[in-house]
């Protein structure tokens, strides 16, 4: 689990050192980016909390079985590292 977690935080890090880099300086825009991170640390950090959620997830879809707290995980993962890859490949080539 803590492998996990240091390792999340330091892609997470990377990323906002990227932008600071990429951008030459600390703007306002670049406080987004950390808001847009905590979402995937989340899932990457309190699986089996997540995942044993049971109950309404607002106005629509009731949740009636817990989720493998793996798969909440894997799912953060994916927002993490997976989707930024596939988003560069897509505006790279277009």
């Amino acid at each position: 689990m803590w492998i996990s977690r240091i390792a999340s935080i330091t892609v997470a890090m990377g990323y906002v050192v990227a932008a600071v880099i990429i951008n030459g300086r600390l703007s306002r825009d670049l406080l987004i980016l950390p808001m847009v991170l905590v979402f995937p640390l989340g899932l990457i950090w309190f699986p089996n909390e997540i995942g044993s959620y049971i109950g309404p997830l607002g106005r629509g879809p009731y949740v009636d079985t817990p989720t493998p707290g793996i798969l909440i995980a894997i799912m953060g993962w994916f927002f993490l590292v997976g989707l930024p890859v596939i988003l560069y490949f897509l505006a790279r080539s277009g």
